[in-house]
């Protein structure tokens, strides 16, 4: 009889309340080893991998992740362009990403990009900065600068200003009659 008298007064007491937190700040989604895909179509756009994504559920589609790792495809679904940096964001339509502190851009051309801030955006098919930005090709030419306008294939670019730079065996290439220039 004890047992039932006592499930009795258990079911009777009240249940305690669910914790509330005091914080005012607004909730967000975090995800630990994210990988997300962007495709058109069944192209392959890009692969992005990171430690840590943070999503903020009212903000549809900006995304923060840290570290970025970023891979760019071709029109054949091969690997193009590999994009790290120690932070980045999307936009909701993922067309559009900043990447900032120690970028490091390499593409299928052996272009190497150093900078500390980028960004790209897929419509207009160009990758921008305001920042410090160093272009090493694959000769070993190395060009550095405040501001950049590159298409995404970084084939054409420009500096803005503070531009210095070094052209390692420039007279023998010119002499052989080698192209020279960006990717050359």
């Amino acid at each position: 009889m004890v047992p039932a008298l006592l499930l009795c007064c258990l079911c009777g007491q009240k249940r305690p309340e669910a914790p509330v937190t005091n914080d005012s700040g607004s909730a967000y989604q975090e995800i630990e080893n994210a990988e997300l895909f962007l495709y058109d179509g069944a192209k392959k756009v890009w692969m992005l991998r990171s430690d840590y994504l943070r999503k903020n559920p009212g903000d549809t589609g900006r995304i923060l992740v840290y570290p970025v790792r970023l891979y760019l495809f071709d029109s054949l679904g091969r690997p193009a362009t590999r994009v790290l940096a120690d932070s980045g964001t999307t936009n909701n339509a993922k067309d559009r990403f900043s990447v900032w502190g120690n970028v490091f851009v390499k593409n299928q051309d052996s272009t190497i990009v150093r900078a500390e801030q980028l960004d790209w955006d897929k419509n207009r098919r160009k990758i921008t900065s305001t920042k410090f930005v160093q272009i090493q090709t694959r000769n070993g030419d190395v060009m550095r600068g405040k501001g950049l306008d590159a298409t995404e294939s970084f084939s054409s670019w420009s500096l803005r200003s503070s531009v210095s730079g070094q052209f390692p065996n420039f007279r023998e290439r010119m002499e052989k009659d080698e192209p020279v220039g960006p990717g050359s």
